[in-house]
Parts: C-alpha cells; structure tokens; sequence
C-alpha cells in the first residue's frame, strides 16, 4: 500500500527525530555552545595560537592546558541526569581531559545534571566543516562540524604578532595625520608599523565578513575587573581578493586617552589601550554557533629587554601645603587634602597614558604615589649664591632651632664650599647632621656656590635663624644666606644663565623634600612661579647640577595638563636626561611632547614621543642604568619551553601569503577626508623648563 505523499514526509520528519539519529529529540538533554546557541550542527571554534598566560609558549602547544586560556570553547550539555559524556574530536580539534590534557578522546564526567566539554583548536581548518566534535550521553548522540578558523593581528607591514613573542604598542604619530590609511586595500601597508589590523582565515565561501575589536584592562594595566571593557570597535568590516586568501580588515591605531580616541575623522579607527592592557579580536559568522577569537598585550612582560618591555617609573609626587599643616596649612591646590591627592594621582594617570607609547608606566594611580607634605622650614644656610665669590673673611653666626651656635670664622681666600664644610664640621661636632652640596656655577657667576642643609640627630629638618643684633655674616664679599620658602608671592624661578644649579628659593624646597634614592623621581606642586615665565621646571642630574630627578609644577602646569602635558614634560627632561627641547636645535614639531612652546588640547598638542627618544629614556634611566628610574615591570613567569619557541613557527599556520601582494581589491574601511589640525603654536605657548 503507498502512503500519501504529506503522511511520508511526516514520517520521515519523526524518524529523523529518533533519539539514535544525529541530533537528539526536543525533550532530550540540551547542547549548549559557548556563545548560547542551543543543539547547534556546525560551529566555529578558533585556533588557540595566542599566549592568554603570557609566558612564552602558545597556548595551542601547551598540555595540559593553560589555565588562564580565555579562548578555549566551553560547550554544556544540560539534562543529564548521571554518568559520564565520551566525547570525540577530529581535525584540528582537541578536547581538554579532566588531567587538563588536550586530547582527541575524552570521557567527562556528570555533575548536577550538566557536563562541561571544553574544545581548543590546535590547527586551522584546510575545508569548510572539516573538523567535529561528537558527544555520546547514554543513548543521545551529538555530533557538530567545526571550522577552525584563525584569527591573527597583523602589524603594519601585514606581518603577523605571535603573541607569545611579540605585542601591540601605542601609536606615536598623530591620530589622524596621513600615515593612519583610511581606506586599506587588502594588500596595503601601513605608514606606521604600530597600527594593527585584523586577519581571520576561514575557508567557507563567502562575500562579507567583519570582526569587532575590543581592550580591557588587566591588574597590571590597573584594572580590577578583567571583564570590563575599555573601549570596543564594533563591526569592522573586511575583504579578501578571492576565497584562498585570509579576510583582512582596514587599520586600526591604539591610543592612550580619550582625545586620541575622540580624533576627528577616524573615530571608527581608534581603539584606547593602556600598557599591559588586552586587545581582543573577535570574529563570527551568521549561521553557525560559537566564534574564533585571539587576544594579543600591549607590550611585552617586564622579564625581557626589547624595546617593548614593560618598564615602571619610580615617582612619587608631592603637593605642598602653603605652610606646616599644624599651623593651620592647606593644599596649594586643590582647596582640601583629598582634592589636592585626587590632583596629584591624576598626573599619574596622565603619565601612563602619555609615557605607553614607550611601554612605560608610573605606577597605580589609586595607590600611594601622591601626598600632602609641608614646606620645609628655613633648615638651609647657602654661601656665595649666584656669585660663588672668594671669602674675604670675618664671622657667621647661627642659631638652629633657637639655639645660637659658635661663631664661624671665615679665612680669605675660602671658597663657598670650604666655608661650608667648616660650618658643617661645627654643626656635626654639635650632634647635628649636616649635608654641603656644591651648585653648578652661573653663567655670571665666579665659581660654585654652596648649600648646607641641617638635620637634627633623628634626621627631621631643623629651623635656622639669625642671632638676635648680629649679621648672619660679617663677610662681605663671600657673603651668607637663609634659604626662606616663601609661597606668598610664588616660588623664585630660575633663567638661562642660573638654570642648572637653580634659584635658592628652589634650592631651599627641592633639596629638604627629595629622597637620598637616586633611582626615584619627585613631582613636587606649587601655587606658581613669582615671574610668571614657566609653568613647570625640571632639574636634570646629568645637566651637573646638585638637584636631579625633581621637577617643580604649579596651578598652571595643572591646569594645562591636557593641553600643555606639563607633568609629562618635566618628566620627560629628566627620563630623557637632557634639559634641552629639540626645537631649539631643529625644526619645530609643536606635536612633540618635548617641544618648548607647543600648548594644545586636541590630537595635534604635544604629547608624542618619538622612537629614538624612548629609546634614549630606556638607556639612560632603564633598569641597567647606573642610577636607574625605571624598573622591570609585570615580570611574570616564563616557561622552561619558551626558547623552543622563539621563531616559532617556521611556517604560516593557515594559507596566507609569503608577502602581501601590491595594494588591490576591495576596501575594508570606508575612506573618510582627513582632519588637519593648525600647528599648536598657532593657539598657545608653554613656557619651557
């Protein structure tokens, strides 16, 4: 008897549905992929070729498994009532055993009613479809055809980052000046190396594809929550010249704040980061389940050299009371103790976002970096400022702490240091601790000056006073100072002709406040400048001078913190260990972040920092320097099979050419006008220091 035509496909439908057939009935446990499709028949997994937990190895090479791997694919089957799932892999698939081995047969075990399949891809796809996983529970079959698809972050110059080995930077060019493409064949190459674009091989035909870009943070970038993003770019396009090349999608650039993300013209090419951060590549296709996905770092771990290696500056930054906090003192800035710190940790963070582009960080902005601290009393006596004259002799007289102390007779012909090691011997003999430093001579000077600084026997400042009805000198050639801070009318700046050994006003608060560690650098506040001709100053130890690694900054250095980088300015003398600007020696590129006059709060202000510049911060202040600044940072730990895989791999992992090809086909991001900014001294000046 022959069955009516809808009753056969009837029952065909209910064979199919069986629960011995390939996928299990509507009341029959449930497979959940990673990504939340359920009962799924193909599926994309990515190739695990990144380096999730940083030491060295790629994750695809590794067994067991990193535990850190963030790209394994985590598949649940739900209603399952007990026992064990046996799960079977093929192709460039392999599934994580219960010892954490990646192996191609597995038996997981049931827990609460839900076992959890955890698949890597170890290779990419050849064909569409050429790899599965089957899972077998009791009677229920599944069996899903996977194409492993691989993602990869591509430099510049269309070379690959092996995340294991390499990493993503911060642009230092100007966000959007000519060497960001707009419009990237699939073949082009990048102006700027440090820009990044995505490449995803997937052998299934088709005419579109697009991925989405992502940052997040990581404890080392100071971030708690790894799972929250920084900055996302979503639905960026791609091309391919034909189905046997990788898709390729248009350049990216990473930037270190908000401007930069915000540059006109280029807002859809733009992804903030910070140092240590993670970028994410992350690739889907329309009907099928899961999606393949890469992460590359900002710059490399702490443990290397190369020049991407995280470094940190050691900083503390110091916010001056206008008087001891006793005597009822308050921030120059800020009006309160809490808002002068939240000043002071903002420089912080605007270092890191200024300073990423050397792979260079000044630590966690949230932590102890800035303070509140009184101005020093009057605990320094100074012979010869400015001048450096020759003793003509005759006597000092002292007290300290309202104790008068011995006359110091000095001899003609004394220089101002010999003076002031006698007065230090006096001073030493009397239970005081007392430190001479010899200051560069001026311009105009005779010969160096000299300061003696007096500590009591715990170290803590003392105050130093005249003798009631006498001179403080009777020498009138050589001569005697009090070195005074006195906020009321601004710190006495110094000028061209007495810049390394600076003013006795500076002088007189540097050297009581920075630390005897060479290797730490100190941001100290100040109301402002009594001439008004700079809003910051630096003191470079090796311009010879008996101040280093200190920079003064006052309310409008930090009012100008985004437009001048004053904090990053000063800073960058002293890193750099020059206190010149490059304009004063060549051409002027107002967008440089040591620029002497650039003042500009968009793309084009003052703020990049050149490759040879950090460089030469990485040389002279890196942790092999004599006296270094920086430190290794976010050292983690390196595998003891990392050498094997330092030019690993020998070959391309998936079908991609051994150069790019001239810059042909078809367009991944829509090509948008470029945006000129005018030349920042058009708008404003920073005074240098």
């Amino acid at each position: 008897m022959r069955l009516a035509p809808c009753l056969a496909v009837l029952l065909a439908g209910l064979t199919r549905l069986a629960p011995s057939a390939a996928q299990p009935s509507p009341s029959a446990p449930t497979l959940r992929w990673s990504t939340g499709e359920t009962n799924p028949t193909r599926a994309l997994v990515g190739l695990d070729d990144d380096d999730d937990d940083d030491d060295g190895v790629p994750d695809s090479q590794q067994s067991p498994a990193p535990p850190a791997d963030d790209d394994r694919v985590a598949l649940t089957l739900e209603g399952i009532p007990t026992g064990a799932v046996a799960v079977t892999v093929s192709g460039g698939l392999r599934v994580r055993d219960p010892s954490g081995a990646l192996v191609e047969r597995a038996n997981l075990p049931v827990r609460r009613g839900a076992a959890t399949v955890e698949l890597v891809g170890v290779a990419a796809s050849e064909r569409p479809d050429d790899a599965s996983v089957e899972l077998v529970a009791g009677a229920q079959r599944w069996r899903v055809a996977v194409t492993v698809a691989a993602v990869t972050v591509l430099h510049g110059d269309n070379a690959p980052v092996y995340a294991h080995r390499d990493a993503v930077m911060i642009s230092r060019q100007v966000t959007n000046d000519e060497t960001l493409p707009r419009r990237a064949a699939w073949g082009e190459r990048s102006p700027d190396l440090e820009n990044v674009r995505a490449e995803v091989w997937d052998p299934t035909p088709g005419a579109e594809a697009s991925v989405r870009w992502e940052s997040s943070g990581t404890p080392a970038s100071f971030v708690s929550d790894p799972t929250a993003l920084r900055a996302r770019l979503a639905e960026v396009a791609m091309a391919r010249p034909d189905a046997a090349a990788p898709w390729r999608s248009g350049y990216v650039r990473l930037v270190g704040d908000e401007v930069d993300q915000r540059a006109p013209g280029v807002e859809a090419q733009t992804l903030r980061v910070a140092l240590r951060d993670r970028v994410r590549v992350r690739y889907r296709r329309a009907g099928v389940a899961g999606e393949a996905t890469t992460d590359v770092r900002v710059g490399r771990p702490g443990r290397e050299d190369g020049p991407m290696a995280a470094r940190m500056v050691r900083a503390r930054v110091l916010v001056l009371r206008d008087r001891a906090q006793s005597s009822g003192g308050v921030p120059l800035v800020g009006g309160s103790e809490a808002a002068a710190l939240d000043i002071g940790r903002r420089q912080v963070a605007i270092a890191n976002e200024v300073y990423g582009q050397c792979g260079v960080t000044w630590g966690d902005p949230s932590g102890d970096v800035a303070r509140v601290v009184d101005p020093p009393p009057t605990t320094m006596i100074a012979f010869g400022d400015d001048h450096g004259a020759l003793a003509s002799g005759g006597e000092v007289r002292l007290r300290v702490n309202g104790v008068a102390m011995p006359p110091l007779v000095t001899r003609a012909g004394w220089r101002p240091v010999d003076t002031a090691m006698a007065m230090a011997a006096m001073l030493q003999a009397r239970g005081y601790r007392a430190r001479v430093t010899s200051n560069p001579r001026t311009t105009y000077g005779a010969r160096p000056s000299a300061d003696v600084l007096v500590l009591d026997r715990a170290g803590r400042w003392t105050t130093l006073s005249p003798v009631p009805g006498s001179a403080l000198s009777t020498d009138l050639r050589q001569g005697a100072e009090l070195a005074v801070v006195d906020f009321s009318d601004g710190v006495d700046e110094f000028n061209n002709q007495n810049s390394t050994s600076g003013t006795l006003e500076e002088r007189a608060l540097i050297k009581p406040l920075i630390d005897d560690d060479v290797t730490t650098m100190e941001m100290i506040v100040i109301n402002r400048f009594s001439r008004g001709t700079r809003i910051g100053e630096a003191f470079v130890r090796g311009d010879g001078g008996s101040i280093g690694n200190g920079f003064l900054i006052d309310r409008a250095g930090i009012a100008a913190e985004r437009e001048a980088w004053t904090q990053s300015h000063e800073a960058g003398h002293i890193l750099l260990d020059q206190p010149w600007h490059p304009d004063n020696m060549g051409p002027d590129r107002p967008w440089l972040l040591m620029d002497a006059d650039a003042s500009l709060g968009t793309v084009a202000g003052p703020k990049r920092i050149s490759t040879e510049e950090c460089a030469r911060i990485r040389s002279r202040n890196g942790p092999d320097a004599p006296s270094p600044l920086m430190q290794r940072y976010d050292l983690g730990a390196a595998s003891p099979d990392a050498p094997r895989y330092s030019a690993w791999p020998a070959q391309p992992r998936y079908p991609r050419p051994s150069a790019s090809p001239e810059a042909t086909g078809a367009s991944a991001v829509t090509a948008t006008p470029a945006v000129t900014d005018a030349p920042a001294s058009q708008y404003g000046v920073r005074w240098g220091g």
